[in-house]
């Protein structure tokens, strides 16, 4: 019956036209809301490409916006397909953006923290949403940039308009102009994931809290035959809301389901994708969901290759042209203005982009600008529009929402060795001096570390700085015998005071020099047998060099860290004494030991190649030394464990931290890491080491070399990397397991 219908009506309308004038009328589409399940609609359109079917108008809300969007820029549905089928989804649905992205200043702190809240009016605040994600606001002007200067929705290849919902009054809002990214984006901003978007005056949440289905502003703009695409599933039983996520979502959009029954009446043609049991957050599966969509496509085929074919009938010259996109490979902006920070800022950013007028600018250009800006931390988000100017020509519209000057940050941590830590960061910019960044850090719980550190740039594009750093480290760390059986235990306590000159290039690198003050103290926890406690503090001066390519802290999928310390250390203050079963045995001074000035060697390599889309190769070097026979007296190195978790330690498949103290090593490490699906990873390495390569006195074992390997499976959970490993090595306990969840504390 609804197929004779739809015929039926086909042909009033087919007949009403020819008898008033040789012309087809208006076929709309229309594109729901639904997250990652509006993917689908990709399909569709391939199917009326296929069928060589003109759509006159076009409307979308949400994740139909952008398809609808995109196709209304004038893109074709192949060309819209492979763009999705390209994007890193975890990437444009997150505040993440890759760590190249950073100033080498930023990198050591970027991604650490499972929670930061903005600091204003001396209180902490909730952010307005989730996600404001500077990456997917960038993918859209990159998508968009041809279009960017038609600011008169009905001047777009296809005529286009998308839904939002006014914040304050609840009601829609039909965006028919203006800047195309930032109502698409307005569209899409979900209650409570993404941030809201706020344009003149008034704030934006996702359209699909009032109108996830628009065909009514179809017909308003004119439709005379409807298509809907919807991807909405009705709650069919409330045992699906089945957790705290599913039930939040549902009233956020409670209205959908009668939204949909009642726009649904006015199509010509509706389809709805049978979307089974894809979510709107299935970005992971977002492949099977395209490929869904193109099946369904092929269903509808024949009903588009019908209405194609009657169109074309009855109006002389109908045409179809799938690719619509103007060629804009440029702009050349006569000006170039900020809003959204205060004027006394506007140099500063102006500095930031390297603002430069009457030069070409492609798409890659303003993104790589704009990423220069939001390397220094200063900003929440970073957009732009093309508006004509006075002159007739282009000027370049920078709208920009500033950080808060002060940001509060957590995270929590277990680790094997380190136990269990919660740790707390506090980051002001501009606080006690321009073009500067103070922070406070405290890692709490069974080892104490704490960090106050301010860096002082002098001037945004300068690339000198100076760093001052005060470090606190409280570690328990075990001691073991020849044999690689513990003996004792120490409470080790070091304080450091450190000022660096650095001067840093385009992101990749930085090199300094510096002086730092050192104090150790080490405090038996176990009175038995040969012991000591003392303390000793010295004075270093050094160069520094680090180079940092890497896309993530974590599971990184390729880059390069390097980290090279050389310095000379003196004016060493020692003072021992020695204990057999808690009874002395003598200090420093009476047996003494061979102690002095001493050049000194820090080195680390890390490296990610991808080797397929999911499979990259891992290699890592390390060479800690201490050169000349002079005992270091506490600064020795210990090598083992799977992540820095304390200064002077190289990390190590095999032996626990710890068990292997020395004056001098060096390792490689092999590995494999495969991404099995969208967070799960799994490791496999080996590593071999070399050690007491240097002669001299030193709590080393007599071993001068050992072997070992490691199985990580590892996942990236939202408050940090959760890493389960395996390790074995033949001469230091056989198999033992190492666990780590959570962002470790930054250590020196």
């Amino acid at each position: 019956m609804k197929k004779f219908l739809t015929i039926l009506s086909l042909t009033l309308w087919l007949a009403v036209a020819t008898a008033l004038a040789q012309k087809a009328p208006k076929v709309s589409l229309t594109l729901s809301g639904g997250g990652a399940k509006g993917l689908a609609h990709i399909g569709i359109l391939k199917a009326i490409d296929s069928a060589g079917l003109r759509i006159d108008l076009l409307t979308g809300t949400s994740m139909g916006s952008i398809v609808a969007g995109a196709y209304a820029a004038g893109y074709s549905a192949d060309s819209i397909e492979i763009i999705a089928r390209n994007l890193d989804w975890k990437t444009l649905l997150s505040n993440m953006v890759s760590m190249r992205s950073f100033i080498m200043e930023e990198k050591s702190e970027y991604g650490k923290y499972a929670i930061e809240l903005p600091i204003k009016d001396k209180a902490l605040k909730l952010p307005k949403g989730f996600l404001e994600s500077q990456e997917l606001w960038m993918k859209l002007e990159e998508i968009f940039f041809p279009v960017h200067d038609i600011k008169n929705f009905d001047k777009l290849s296809i005529p286009f308009r998308c839904v939002a919902t006014d914040l304050a009054t609840g009601k829609p809002k039909v965006f028919s102009s203006g800047n195309l990214v930032t109502a698409i984006r307005a569209s899409m901003a979900i209650p409570g994931v993404f941030s809201p978007v706020d344009l003149d005056g008034h704030r934006y949440v996702d359209g699909a809290v009032v109108r996830n289905f628009p065909v009514k502003d179809a017909l308003d703009m004119g439709a005379e035959y409807t298509i809907g695409v919807s991807v909405s599933q009705p709650v069919k039983n409330a045992a699906e809301l089945d957790d705290a996520t599913k039930v939040l979502g549902h009233v956020i959009f409670i209205n959908e389901e009668k939204d949909r029954q009642e726009e649904a009446k006015l199509c010509n043609i509706l389809i709805e994708v049978p979307i089974g049991d894809f979510s709107s957050g299935s970005f992971a599966k977002a492949d099977d969901i395209v490929d869904l969509g193109i099946e369904t496509g092929r269903k509808f085929y024949p009903a588009f290759k019908k209405l194609a074919d009657s169109l074309r009938t009855l109006e002389p010259g109908y045409a179809h042209r799938s690719q619509r996109l103007p060629v804009t490979a440029q702009y050349t902006f006569n000006a170039i203005e900020v809003k959204g920070i205060k004027k006394s800022m506007h140099p500063s950013f102006m500095e930031q982009v390297n603002a430069q007028t009457n030069a070409p600018y492609t798409a890659q250009d303003l993104i790589r600008r704009s990423r220069n800006a939001y390397a220094y931390r200063m900003y929440n988000s970073i957009t732009y529009d093309v508006l004509p100017d006075s002159t007739g020509g282009r000027k370049l519209l920078y709208d920009v929402k500033p950080d808060p000057s002060g940001i509060f940050k957590a995270a929590i941590n277990y680790n094997t060795f380190a136990g269990i830590s919660l740790t707390l960061n506090a980051t002001a910019r501009n606080l006690l001096s321009p073009f500067s960044r103070s922070l406070l850090s405290v890692s709490i719980g069974d080892n104490f570390r704490g960090m106050a550190e301010h860096l002082q740039m002098f001037g945004y594009r300068n690339p000198l700085s100076n760093r001052t750093q005060v470090y606190v480290e409280l570690q328990e760390l075990p001691t073991y015998d020849a044999d690689f059986n513990r003996t004792g235990l120490y409470k080790q306590r070091y304080y450091l005071i450190d000022n660096q000159f650095l001067n840093s290039g385009k992101r990749k690198w930085s090199a300094g020099l510096g002086v730092r003050w050192e104090y150790l103290q080490a405090v038996p926890e176990i009175q038995k047998g040969l012991y000591f406690d003392g303390r000793n503090h010295f004075l270093s001066a050094y160069t520094q060099f680090a180079y940092n390519t890497l896309d993530k802290p974590f599971f990184a999928s390729k880059g390069t860290k390097i980290d090279i310390w050389a310095g000379y250390v003196f004016g060493l203050k020692p003072s021992f004494n020695f204990y057999i079963d808690d009874n002395f045995a003598g200090d420093l001074n009476t047996d003494p030991i061979d102690f002095g000035n001493y050049a000194r060697l820090l080195g680390k390599i890390d490296h990610t190649a991808p080797i397929s889309n999911r499979l990259a190769g891992i290699l890592k070097a390390q060479a800690c030394i201490n050169f000349g026979p002079k005992s270091s007296l506490l600064n020795n190195f210990t090598l083992g464990g799977m992540n820095y978790m304390m200064r002077n330690q190289a990390v190590f498949a095999g032996p626990r931290e710890g068990q292997i103290i020395t004056e001098s090593l060096s390792s490689l490490l092999a590995g494999l890491r495969w991404r099995v699906v969208s967070d799960l990873y799994a490791t496999i390495s080996a590593n071999a080491a070399v050690y007491d390569f240097v002669s001299k006195t030193s709590f080393s074992t007599a071993t001068s070399w050992i072997g070992g390997g490691g199985l990580t499976l590892g996942y990236n959970l939202p408050i940090g990397p959760l890493e389960w490993t395996v390790m074995y090595t033949p001469k230091v306990g056989g198999v033992h397991t190492y666990i780590n969840i959570g962002f470790p504390f930054k250590t020196q």
